[in-house]
């Protein structure tokens, strides 16, 4: 029941009790983003209602807090009707239950009804990651069955709507292991199945995948660049370039020194 308070008369006041029946909710269950106009069902049939006097009690369709209105009552058949987009991520995040809370009213007798729209997530987002493109620097001195935690996707939608795997293209050094965090959200890490050489290829691009569980089923993909990084092992063959190249240095030194002595007699080098 509700409590209505009327006050001020004459200068002095008056307090009036009213008491407006609440004569019972009204559940319905709809998915979310149904478009305008689309009927949730029959509440004066519902609720036992004479259509035939809907006009005259003046029904309408009220909120508890002034919230918005997402619905409205059509008099000559008594159907309630989506009269704003309903957006689950919107109202209710990623709560695993979303409740939308109007009222049926109405006069002569003063007459009020709730109803609980219960929202249904649909699969209305893709898995996304935060980046276009994710970067790994890995020494080509890693062993096999090191792994890199990746970054995760993230989407929009609950349950079984969003991300539950994730996929590797196929390639010739890393393949991919799933994990699930303590809260079901899943991830994964890169690990490497044969071991790198960065002579052979000093770079290494791979395409990850994100899928969720809803149908249809979305997905979204981020291009991992790995950089493979020189563990040295060519340090004898580098050494033995750089004593070469002193060496060329040292020659042509020696050819200059002896074109600008040529004429002034004997040139001696000590070593």
């Amino acid at each position: 029941s509700k409590l209505c308070i009327f006050t001020l008369h004459c200068g002095l006041a008056f307090v009036f009790l009213v008491v407006v029946p609440v004569n019972g909710d009204v559940s319905y269950s709809i998915p979310e983003e149904i478009k305008r106009g689309s009927v949730i069902g029959n509440i004066a049939k519902d609720l036992g209602l004479d259509v035939g006097r809907l006009t005259a009690r003046k029904a309408r369709i009220d909120t508890e807090d002034n919230s918005v209105k997402y619905c409205s009552i059509n008099l000559n058949t008594g159907e309630l009707i989506i009269q704003e987009r309903i957006d689950r991520e919107g109202l209710c995040a990623k709560k695993a239950s979303c409740v939308v809370k109007q009222e049926l009213v109405l006069e002569n007798p003063l007459e009020l009804h709730r109803i609980n729209i219960r929202v249904q997530d649909i699969n209305d987002n893709s898995p996304q990651f935060k980046e276009e493109s994710l970067k790994i620097e890995i020494q080509e001195s890693a062993v096999k069955g090191a792994s890199f935690l990746l970054d995760e996707a993230h989407d929009g939608d609950i349950g079984e709507s969003a991300v539950q795997s994730y996929s590797l293209q196929q390639n010739d050094n890393f393949k991919l292991n799933v994990k699930s965090k303590g809260s079901g959200r899943k991830y994964g890490e890169l690990v490497l199945d044969k071991e790198l050489d960065r002579e052979d290829k000093k770079e290494v691009e791979l395409l990850l995948t994100a899928f969720d569980g809803g149908s249809p089923q979305r997905s979204g993909t981020v291009v991992i660049h790995v950089t493979v990084l020189d563990a040295n092992d060519n340090h004898f063959h580098s050494t033995l370039w750089c004593v070469d190249r002193l060496n060329d240095i040292f020659f042509q030194l020696l050819l200059r020194l002896g074109r600008s002595k040529a004429n002034c007699g004997e040139l001696t080098i000590f070593f």
